[in-house]
């Protein structure tokens, strides 16, 4: 009886791990639905989905729609619209002053010509005047043995901080460190009350100090906390400029080196060591700000397990773009591919879970963001006021740009070497016929450049998705085709709703999506980061 017993136990439990582990048929998703997906999203009337316009909420009205239709749930008190207050800084001819105070004289920088800088969002008026001092790439990472401010007394000064970062950083964990965002938060860590960017001649050559001026008059955003701070403000950090490089240099004339100096002792590999310099710097800035709101859309499909429903698996993807560019001719940005697309597909997952005839496990949180093309916004702000428990979202897979632009062979998770989501992703690439391709462009360090990076922040492990560059057809160079777009199309009027999505491809990469997203919502364990990721350990909460 004992026995019998046991082999009972024992084939009740194999029944239950089978179900749990086993993969049901994936259903077929429907290219004429995400066709009329972004046809709509991606038209001439939505003028381009500029974050706060009329006709981005349009837009966000039309998701909710469709999260509705879909039978998903309202999550918080405002139904299917996160209301996000922002703060729009414009500078309505109250632009910044820099002066250089040496002592031979005060050199004026013009605005525009030697340096820029954004409206700030902290306040309407700022002002400071200190020191300067040079601390080399702003860098302070224990763990990699480099620290920028070593021996350095930055309290009260103005910071010079070079773009980039030691080659020797890994790739990613070198783009944490190399953010503005991470370098202005160590700056602020160590005292200073102000910093300048100087671009390294290896950052001139990707992105030149003049193509950054075609952004000179565009106002700043941020999302603004119940305390009146917006978010990514530093109190006490006086707004950044960015200085041309002769500009640059003339805060370096008498100091121990002269910038072009580092600059080869960088060529042959050196680390820029700081020092103080021998001036002092006196800048001002104003902006008129506007408070306003633009939403992010969030749905829920609520899980079946009695625990599990409890933990979510977040499905993200930014419905905003960037509106309507000063010219003739054409300058509706469209943003079919960036990201309609990631909508449509968002969408259509939606779509297959509810019509599979299986409710996940764990629930599954539906989010359209707002503010992406304005710095991650959205993203940040929900991943910080999510309207369920913050410890209770387990993943977020994310959908932004999928190049949707011939029929593929794999696909790339940024993100997937990071946490266990790497092998669901592969897993679920198998099951739909695919391959799941390493990073194919690590310089570009995409992992910290999307809106799941914000949640990474939070501790979740997270993934974001694209179609891979090996084609079904091999007359197609997918990378080539790839770069084209970027190069052609990639935030310009002619990323339209035309014969360049491929349907076909939303299909595959819409199923693939889904894959991923069941089998995390089903399994035993939510996902979790490797032991000793650097993400993990600097973020997780687990």
């Amino acid at each position: 009886m004992k026995i019998k017993t046991l082999l009972g136990a024992l084939m009740a439990g194999a029944l239950v791990a089978c179900a749990t582990t086993s993969f049901a048929p994936i259903p077929s998703a429907n290219s004429e639905n995400m066709r009329a997906t972004v046809e709509y999203l991606a038209a001439d009337e939505l003028a381009g989905r500029e974050t706060g316009s009329e006709t981005y909420r349009q837009a966000a009205e039309y998701v909710a729609q469709q999260f509705q239709a879909l039978g998903l749930q309202p999550v918080g008190d405002g139904g299917y619209l996160q209301e996000v207050p922002f703060r729009r800084a414009s500078w309505n001819g109250r632009e910044p002053t820099l002066v250089l105070q040496g002592s031979d004289g005060d050199i004026s920088f013009k605005f525009g010509e030697d340096f820029i800088a954004s409206p700030p969002t902290i306040s309407e008026d700022t002002a400071t005047t200190a020191g300067l001092v040079f601390v080399g790439y702003g860098i302070d990472a224990p763990d990699f043995g480099i620290d920028d401010y070593a021996k350095l007394d930055v309290r009260g000064k103005v910071v010079v901080i070079l773009s980039g970062r030691p080659q020797r950083l890994p790739s990613e964990v070198g783009a944490h460190y190399s953010s503005s965002r991470t370098k202005r938060e160590t700056a602020a860590r160590h005292g200073a009350v102000g910093y300048i960017l100087l671009n390294t001649p290896e950052r001139e050559k990707r992105r030149t100090f003049k193509r950054s001026l075609e952004h000179l008059h565009d106002d700043n955003f941020d999302w603004v906390a119940a305390d009146g701070i917006p978010g990514a403000a530093i109190p006490g950090l006086h707004p950044g400029v960015m200085l041309d490089m002769p500009a640059g240099r003339q805060l370096f004339m008498g100091a121990k080196r002269s910038l072009d100096t580092i600059f080869t002792e960088m060529e042959n590999g050196l680390i820029p060591q700081g020092f103080a310099l021998p001036y002092r710097v006196a800048m001002t800035s104003g902006s008129v700000h506007k408070n306003i709101t633009s939403p992010n859309v969030v749905a829920v499909l609520p899980g079946s397990d009695p625990k599990l429903k409890n933990e979510y698996v977040v499905l993200s993807a930014h419905l905003d773009h960037i509106g309507v560019t000063e010219g003739e001719g054409d300058q509706i940005n469209n943003g079919a591919q960036d990201n309609a697309a990631g909508i449509a597909v968002m969408l259509e997952t939606a779509r297959l879970f509810r019509e599979s005839g299986r409710a996940p496990r764990r629930s599954l949180l539906f989010v359209a963001v707002t503010g992406e093309e304005k710095g991650l916004l959205g993203s940040d702000y929900f991943a910080q006021h999510p309207p369920v428990p913050p410890q209770s979202m387990v993943a977020d897979i994310n959908l932004d740009m999928p190049m949707l632009l011939y029929p593929f062979k794999d696909i790339i998770a940024f993100g997937a070497n990071h946490s266990t989501l790497g092998k669901t992703a592969a897993r679920a690439a198998k099951r739909t016929g695919l391959k799941l391709s390493p990073d194919p462009m690590p310089e570009e360090v995409i992992f910290v450049r999307s809106d799941h990076y914000n949640f990474v922040r939070q501790g979740i492990p997270s993934i974001y998705l694209i179609t891979g560059r090996e084609a079904v057809d091999p007359a197609i160079d997918g990378t080539a085709m790839q770069n084209r777009f970027l190069r052609e199309r990639y935030h310009r009027p002619s990323d339209e709703a035309d014969a360049q999505v491929n349907y076909e491809a939303a299909k595959q990469f819409t199923e693939v999506n889904y894959a991923i997203a069941r089998d995390v919502a089903d399994a035993d364990r939510k996902p979790r980061w490797y032991k000793g990721d650097f993400f993990g350990d600097l973020f997780g909460r687990r």
